[in-house]
């Protein structure tokens, strides 16, 4: 019993989670500058890229199916999409999550070589260990 309430309690804090940062894309898209300094990473002190407002707003709708995708995965809330495309969905979240954990070896990520930024400093201390427990939330979905 003690095991689902904690399994509830993690699948609870993760599906917030996802929705919190996706209303910050939607802040974000929409033209709010809190926190973007921190989210993207720099090259010589400018920004090696700048995401558009479509890419940030598909980011926000990715985020909110992924914490669907959670709340489906251990039946919190009903769905009508078949199980197989729920647990496939669920997998790709923990991929994807533990993928961002690990980084693409330059700017992001547990292997990063740029470590001296801003965003590099906040990569370490909030991005890679939110992602980790975001994947975590999906592994322990899946096999619940």
């Amino acid at each position: 019993m003690l095991e689902v309430l904690i399994l509830l309690i993690i699948i609870a804090i993760s599906a917030c989670l996802l929705m919190c940062i996706s209303i910050l894309h939607v802040y974000w898209a929409f033209g709010g500058k809190w926190g973007i300094n921190a989210v993207i990473p720099t090259e010589s002190g400018e920004k090696t890229f700048t995401p558009g407002m479509g890419m940030t707003l598909l980011v926000a709708l990715l985020l909110s199916i992924a914490a669907l995708f959670l709340l489906w995965e251990i039946e919190i809330i009903p769905s009508f999409i078949p199980q197989m495309i729920i647990r496939s969905g669920s997998w790709i979240c923990m991929l994807v999550f533990g993928l961002r954990v690990v980084g693409e070896f330059n700017y992001f990520g547990i292997f990063k070589k740029k470590k001296d930024t801003y965003f590099a400093k906040m990569d370490s201390m909030l991005f890679i260990p939110l992602c980790a427990f975001l994947s975590f939330s999906f592994f322990l979905a899946i096999i619940s």
